[in-house]
């Protein structure tokens, strides 16, 4: 795992001096000032994405022990599991920006957290192939609203890019990450099935908090 790692630091060091040269000098902009600092919706979001990350690593954490230890499947199929769901969701992200662009960014969260949940439980109910296909698009659905979030984050606090920026991606995935032991707990006392089930649900109380998600405001 360290090759691609210092692939990537290469790349980076030769690509940083020219991604970092100053910009040429431009005329004083004319551009309205940043929006107002949006701190309530900003706690809202914070909420959404971090129901959003639970859900992600609850499947993430859980979807290989069910299909090993409850459902006896070979363990060489936990690889080609993660892949399916990880993968589908890199694609996600990549399709997430342009229709984010076109639709809004307010309404690609609402609308991703819903459809999350029929595709979380029909993977549930699903058997063979079809759970593969499920699960991509529970992971295509779900993870695409990472950039997404990031966006929507920033534009709710314009005036600190990075901290919102943190907020999203280091709290609010990290607070996320705090819920799977909640469902580790569960799975010791219910079994993984209702792990499962809990964790494909998730994406409902994501949808309900995501509507009143309001649009970024300007002054």
């Amino acid at each position: 795992m360290l090759g691609p790692a210092l692939l990537v630091s290469l790349l980076l060091a030769g690509a940083l001096p020219v991604l970092s040269a100053p910009a040429p000098a431009r005329a004083a902009p004319t551009a309205p000032a940043p929006s107002r600092e949006m701190r309530a919706a900003m706690a809202l979001l914070i909420l959404v994405v971090t129901l959003r990350s639970w859900t992600q690593l609850g499947f993430t954490t859980f979807v290989p022990f069910y299909y090993v230890d409850h459902l006896g499947a070979d363990p060489r199929i936990v690889g080609p599991l993660l892949f399916v769901f990880l993968g589908a969701g890199a694609l996600g992200t990549i399709i997430a920006g342009p229709l984010a662009d076109r639709f809004g960014a307010r309404p690609f969260m609402v609308w991703a957290c819903l459809l999350a949940v029929p595709l979380a439980i029909g993977f549930v109910l699903a058997h063979g192939a079809l759970a593969f296909v499920m699960l991509g698009a529970v992971g295509f659905t779900l993870i695409s609203t990472f950039s997404v979030s990031v966006v929507l984050g920033q534009a709710y606090m314009p005036r600190n890019l990075g901290m919102a920026s943190g907020m999203i991606v280091g709290f609010a995935i990290g607070a996320g990450g705090l819920g799977v032991t909640l469902l580790g707990w569960v799975a010791d006392h219910w079994g993984l099935p209702v792990t499962l089930w809990i964790t494909a649900v998730l994406p409902l109380l994501g949808f309900v908090a995501a509507l009143f998600l309001p649009e970024p405001k300007g002054r």
